[in-house]
């Protein structure tokens, strides 16, 4: 009975989210960071501070890690490395796509069901496969800043990987945004996304056809339904730019929808010598297909578009989109949102904003205005953000791994599904949500305390078997129940790797400060006990 009440006091503070740390983190963007800094901007940029990533931190100043977020890159552990070196998706995107993609030498349309089932099997694979690569990368990087940043563009600019053929494309998407983010440009980032067939799949613009075109005359003749899909084109609007009370009309999602006709994607079927006559357009798997575009004139958000133009006129479009002031202020929003506040201050969001559009939708611009406000300061010893499912997974993993490779996929997984974030996995186009509210309730506090709990007993296996020289557990690795540290229950498939045995003084420095009600919870408790209490805390469930 002790353990239970202990539990529900534990329970009992988290839901209550006091903060009570009083230490100050000495802040100055152009100053390297101390310990408090660099820790908190490891939590804010970043999934937690381990004993390394702590140590480089500390030499470097915060504008510098932000830098580094944006245009460094990340560097693995090499048994990492050689694990996702392994997984179907680190061959050629471009000769899977001439196998499996639509119309292709081993496409699911094909007449034999037995071969149809290996073709979807393998598709489900790609899909794994890249969710898997995707939480060791960020479990395990050198650079936190940048895989933060990375994850809020993937889930701006979000896509369903299960759907369709965006299960073998997903991986893809997201190497696609890496290298547009090193570009710290907006414009890029939204040039990436669009250009992306996996973002044409998703919301079925690779099938808008205007009906004055040619395939969609040859398509009217023969009796079949064709027209202009405007799904992207209300995304880019709503979601990816402007946002949802930019006051644009319905007018103009019909004008841009009719902009964008003809981008879709290449498939395997397609014969090379007709696209080419047509003067159609291929970057990797998107195409842009004159023969379905839609060559009149149009008015977009005020502007005039005239007849006769084809690629270059959604070209033009992007850049109105991501130059508009209405997208700057939507982006600074969000980014404030992300990285400060639930509720940023309306004067800081303006300054976001004005930044912004000074530098031509700079990302790194951006963003000093919040690095170097007072609020963002004060934030760093009393936090404001709620941990997101995905933040507290990784960060309780770096935390109590200090120092080991976590080469696990199977536990990263299983989490991030249980807890409701996994990577490629929201169904909608506006991406899972950022705030205390989308994530914060008693039955969430109740996982992550079983993931603590099960941490502190060492029964996570998160490090790869390759990484020691131990034998793994010949018998299912268990999980413990939310109610009992004593009683076990089986979670199937979890049993590969071997589990990390967390320090409490290692913990206890990572964490950092805590408020004076956690050390009294402290009081009588084990060494177990004790971590599953930090991991557990308010201070730790803020970032």
């Amino acid at each position: 009975m002790g353990m239970i009440k202990r539990r529900f006091a534990i329970l009992a503070l988290l839901l209550s989210m006091s903060q009570g740390n009083s230490a100050w983190a000495n802040f100055d963007i152009d100053q390297k960071m101390d310990e408090l800094s660099a820790r908190a901007m490891l939590s804010r940029f970043g999934y937690g501070a381990d004993e390394s990533s702590l140590k480089v931190a500390m030499h470097q100043t915060p504008r510098q890690y932000l830098m580094h977020s944006i245009q460094g890159v990340s560097h693995l552990p090499v048994p990492i490395v050689t694990q996702i070196q392994s997984l179907p998706i680190s061959g050629s995107t471009i000769a899977m796509w001439s196998q499996y993609g639509p119309g292709g030498t081993l496409s699911d349309k094909q007449q034999d069901p037995e071969a149809r089932k290996l073709v979807q099997q393998t598709e489900n694979q790609y899909m794994d496969a890249t969710i898997q690569a995707r939480l060791l990368t960020m479990a395990n990087s050198d650079n936190q800043g940048h895989e933060a940043l990375l994850s809020f563009w993937l889930n701006h600019f979000s896509i369903y990987g299960p759907k369709d053929y965006d299960k073998l494309l997903a991986w893809d998407y997201s190497n696609a945004l890496e290298w547009a983010m090193r570009g710290d440009s907006f414009e890029s980032l939204l040039r990436a996304s669009f250009y992306h067939a996996a973002m044409q799949i998703y919301l079925d613009n690779f099938q808008s056809t205007a009906p004055t075109s040619i395939t969609g005359t040859i398509v009217a003749a023969r009796g079949k339904p064709t027209g202009i899909n405007e799904n992207l084109a209300r995304e880019l609007m709503e979601l990816h730019t402007l946002g949802v009370d930019a006051g644009y009309s319905q007018k103009d999602v019909q004008e841009l929808a009719r902009i964008i006709t003809g981008a879709g994607i290449y498939t395997p079927k397609m014969q090379d010598q007709a696209l080419s006559k047509a003067g159609a357009i291929r970057k990797g798997i998107f195409l842009f297909d004159p023969r379905r575009h839609d060559f009149g004139s149009k008015t977009f958000l005020g502007n005039t578009f005239p007849a006769g133009h084809g690629l270059d006129e959604i070209d033009r479009a992007l850049h109105i989109l991501a130059m508009h002031p209405a997208t700057a202020h939507h982006i600074a929003f969000k980014l404030a949102r992300q990285f400060l506040s639930d509720n940023p201050p309306p004067a800081l969001v303006n300054a976001m904003t004005n930044a912004y559009l000074q530098s031509n939708g700079r990302i790194s611009a951006t963003l000093i205005p919040l690095m170097t406000s007072p609020e963002f300061a004060a934030s760093l010893s009393n936090p404001l953000k709620f941990k997101e499912p995905l933040d507290f997974i990784l960060s309780a993993a770096r935390t109590t791994c200090s120092g080991m490779p976590i080469g696990n996929p199977s536990i990263l997984v299983f989490n991030a599904k249980d807890m409701g974030e996994a990577p490629f996995m929201h169904s909608t186009p506006d991406g899972y949500g950022a705030t205390e509210s989308d994530w914060l309730s008693p039955a969430a506090m109740a996982e992550r305390t079983r993931f603590a709990v099960a941490i502190a007993m060492g029964k996570v296996p998160l490090v790869s078997k390759a990484e020691n020289n131990l034998s793994p557990p010949t018998a299912t690795s268990a999980m413990p129940s939310p109610m009992s540290m004593t009683q076990a229950t089986a979670t199937p498939n979890l049993a590969k790797g071997i589990s990390c045995q967390p320090d409490l003084n290692t913990v206890t420095q990572l964490v950092g400060p805590i408020s004076s009600n956690t050390k009294t919870a402290e009081n009588g408790l084990s060494d177990p006990e004790k971590i599953v209490l930090l991991l557990t805390s308010p201070e730790f469930m803020k970032r």
